[in-house]
């Protein structure tokens, strides 16, 4: 078993002489913050799931992206859980263990594979957005078998593969220093150098989530508000996003995007929120170990943001995009409305087009 050892510059705790610990101690309340996110994010998954299939009228190509997004979820969920389980076991039951280093290495191939298949998923949702607003004529480009297919090629293929080579070249286990949550992922003792270690960490997980944050601000800053938004408030002093989404829009009508769906806009600004403190924590061990009073209380309280943050993507999105959505709202407090197929209400939609009908009252009719 791999251990770790806690000495007078150990951010978490304070002893006068080194000791040996079999795995890295955090605070309780990271633990229970750690849980409440994990049944915070399966009830969201859940949802997310039931609205989907309950409520024809919703399903557009762009939920099915959000179904591909939630799965991603979903493992990475599943994956802090067996940490925590194996925390849990270790800490308060039986230090033991004989079999704690295949599931830390289990969990750290989930938690590595899960959250990079996530991040490839945020930015095609957030692609898809921009082609609608710039391009619309590429959006059935986008949407047919043929870019379905490579886009699960691509954001499970890619993280698949990258974890694979890192498990061949036995870089997963339990992490010396403090970098996560109660949780492993990539080792940092002798037999892996730190400087490699943190090669890996970029290749597994943080290198794909930095490249996500600077392509979503692309699209976030240059698309939406610059292009959109700000031009949309400061003329016409109307709704943002009114353009962008409204009913009578050839966008919304013709491709099937409804109003609602410009709380997709919010998933990349939950994202950004969300994993800011992992990040921070990360850039943070990297440049320079906390020691001093007011780096080691910024990392704990960074530490308690990952926590929560790093698990918490899929409730964030069941908010936005389930208990904001006016259509799923109605659903279940009782106005039900018409669950048509997709494929008719396009169908509808596209004839109404063709008829030279594009205003609210003509699809209303």
């Amino acid at each position: 078993m791999e251990t770790s050892y806690v000495s007078t510059t150990s951010t978490y705790n304070n002893v006068t002489t080194a000791t040996k610990s079999p795995i890295n101690h955090v605070p309780i309340f990271v633990l229970v913050v750690t849980i409440l996110s994990c049944l915070l994010s399966l009830i969201g998954i859940i949802c997310i799931f039931v609205s989907y299939y309950a409520i024809a009228s919703v399903r557009n190509y762009i939920r099915k992206l959000l179904l591909c997004l939630t799965i991603a979820n979903l493992l990475d969920v599943v994956g802090i859980i067996i940490g925590l389980a194996r925390y849990i076991l270790l800490e308060y039951r039986d230090k033991s263990n004989e079999h704690e280093q295949e599931s830390c290495t289990l969990q750290s191939f989930i938690t590595s594979f899960a959250p990079c298949s996530s991040f490839f998923w945020t930015v095609l949702i957030a692609v898809y957005i921009q082609v609608q607003v710039l391009k619309p004529r590429w959006v059935d480009n986008m949407s047919n078998k043929r870019a379905t297919v490579m886009y699960h090629v691509m954001s499970w293929g890619i993280p698949g593969i990258t974890c694979v080579v890192g498990l061949y070249y036995n870089v997963f286990g339990d992490t010396d220093d403090i970098f996560t949550g109660p949780w492993c992922w990539i080792k940092t003792n002798s037999n892996l150098p730190r400087k490699t270690a943190i090669l890996w960490m970029f290749l597994t997980v943080k290198g794909w989530e930095i490249l996500s944050y600077i392509i979503l601000a692309e699209v976030l800053v240059y698309v939406v508000y610059k292009k959109y938004i700000l031009p949309t408030c400061m003329k016409k002093r109307r709704t943002p996003f009114a353009e962008l989404f409204g009913q009578s829009t050839q966008v919304n009508v013709s491709k099937g995007l409804r109003p609602e769906d410009k709380n997709f806009v919010y998933v990349w600004l939950i994202f950004y929120v969300l994993r800011f403190g992992g990040t921070f924590r990360f850039l943070m061990h990297i440049i320079k170990e906390p020691t001093d009073g007011v780096m080691t209380i910024t990392d704990r309280a960074m530490m308690v943001w990952q926590a929560f943050g790093d698990t918490a993507q899929a409730f964030g999105n069941f908010i936005f995009l389930c208990v904001f959505d006016k259509s799923i709202r109605q659903h279940y407090c009782g106005n039900n409305i018409n669950n048509v197929s997709d494929d008719h209400v396009a169908a509808r939609r596209e004839d109404y087009v063709n008829s030279g009908f594009t205003s609210t009252e003509s699809l209303q009719a």
